[in-house]
């Protein structure tokens, strides 16, 4: 069974520990990355993770415009991400928020919060039915090279480097054995990582 993966930012080394000790509580669960400032937080885009747990306190004009990303990517079925909220609910409502941790919550609600979502998302969440080798980051890439963006838009898109993305795309080329665009394009419909009739917006 694969892990459930987390990624914490909160600047506090206490609340920082005490979260990933409850997270080690849940079977079958892995700590991907943690962030402690607004600077560090611009790389997001560069893990892959099940799920996030920020504290809004970090967030920024150019983190806010991040995360708000990763969670209307999520929302629309092609992103695997969710994001959890460690403050309350009212703040930056344009972002997908799947659940709110408050940090006066005991560890049995937090439990409770973080078992319930882990459980919906391995019950109710679609699976592409892209092949195990390829990794989330090279299905979102995939998608966007089906769409016909170029690295850089690809890079803009998704809040990460061109180098990046030239990498991302030379693992799928290795991976798959498919070499040219037209190619990758009909693997994605294949397997339902784009529609047919979203290769209209391919350029011509």
């Amino acid at each position: 069974m694969s892990k459930s993966t987390f990624i914490i930012c909160e600047k506090s080394y206490l609340i920082r520990k005490g979260l990933i000790s409850i997270i080690e509580k849940i079977p079958d669960t892995r700590i991907v990355q943690q962030f402690d400032s607004e600077d560090e937080i611009k790389n997001l885009g560069n893990f892959e993770s099940d799920f996030i747990i920020i504290n809004t306190n970090l967030l920024n004009t150019k983190t806010q415009k991040i995360l708000q990303k990763i969670s209307n990517t999520s929302a629309g079925g092609m992103g695997f991400t969710q994001i959890i909220s460690l403050s309350q609910k009212s703040e930056f409502k344009e972002i997908n928020w799947v659940e709110y941790i408050n940090i006066d919550d005991s560890q049995n609600i937090i439990l409770t919060k973080l078992k319930t979502l882990i459980g919906n998302r391995k019950t109710d969440n679609p699976k592409s039915e892209a092949p195990d080798e390829i990794s989330k980051r090279e299905i979102d890439i995939l998608k966007n090279i089906a769409l016909g963006l170029s690295n850089r838009e690809i890079a803009d898109k998704l809040f990460i480097s061109a180098h990046t993305v030239v990498t991302h795309r030379k693992n799928i080329t290795r991976k798959l054995g498919i070499k040219t665009v037209p190619g990758l394009t009909i693997y994605a419909i294949l397997h339902k990582i784009i529609n047919i009739d979203d290769t209209e917006q391919i350029k011509s």
